[in-house]
């Protein structure tokens, strides 16, 4: 497993905290936001990658793992927490980053489910089986069409929305990133640019969403993601 560092934000450091392991592949996928946001916060996290795919297939095959999936956080080393937006949501609020106002809450919780509709499309073509989805080559292709011509760019659309009408320029308006900026920020900075089996060059360069562009290069910028960065450079 790899140790992961605090922020170095003092001033987000959390004084307290139960212990928190994170189980996951090493790639970033549906790990990265997590990983991130527990750089940004200043909290103590464990990531445990699998070195090979029997890792965990073991976990699962031994309950292991609630839903038989990944990633699971585990808290305290007792609690069990799967599903990557309710991991985030949890450590929001150990951190002390949800909004105390609910409509603002409401709207981070928003914007998080958000992004999961816009990538259910890449993911069944991406895992069709596991959906229970049997697509001939010619169907993906066709689905990749419809992705890249009509449902990402409804998707992305919206977003651009939603940027231009922030206080903030975050997603939902508050203050500091949330995180549905941290989904967000890694969907537009990792996983649209470097999905060239489903997204077409176009939408890789985001050159038709301004604010997106924006949001991506403003999240990475952030001194806590860029410090985590370079330590993983390092390593």
């Amino acid at each position: 497993f790899e140790p992961m560092a605090a922020a170095t934000a003092g001033k987000r450091r959390i004084p307290e905290q139960p212990s928190l392991k994170l189980y996951y592949f090493n790639i970033k996928g549906k790990g990265e936001a997590i990983r991130l946001f527990a750089a940004y916060a200043g909290l103590e996290l464990e990531d445990v990658r699998f070195s090979s795919r029997d890792e965990f297939q073991k976990l699962k095959e031994d309950g292991t793992l609630p839903f038989g999936q990944v990633p699971l956080l585990e808290v305290g080393g007792k609690d069990k927490i799967p599903q990557s937006n309710a991991i985030l949501r949890y450590l929001s609020k150990v951190a002390g980053m949800t909004p105390e106002d609910p409509v603002l809450a409401a709207k981070v919780d928003a914007a998080l489910d958000a992004e999961t509709d816009a990538m259910v499309g890449p993911l069944v073509v991406s895992y069709t089986t596991r959906f229970g989805i049997d697509l001939s080559d010619q169907q993906k292709t066709d689905a990749c069409k419809a992705i890249n011509e009509e449902v990402m760019p409804r998707h992305l659309n919206n977003l651009e929305k939603l940027l231009e009408s922030s206080p903030t320029g975050w997603v939902a308006g508050t203050e500091l990133p949330s995180i549905a900026d941290f989904v967000w920020g890694c969907a537009l900075a990792h996983y649209i640019p470097d999905k060239d089996r489903i997204f077409n060059e176009e939408l890789r360069k985001l050159d038709a969403y301004p604010s997106c562009q924006a949001l991506a290069a403003r999240f990475m910028a952030l001194p806590e993601i860029k410090a985590y960065y370079s330590r993983k450079m390092a390593a």
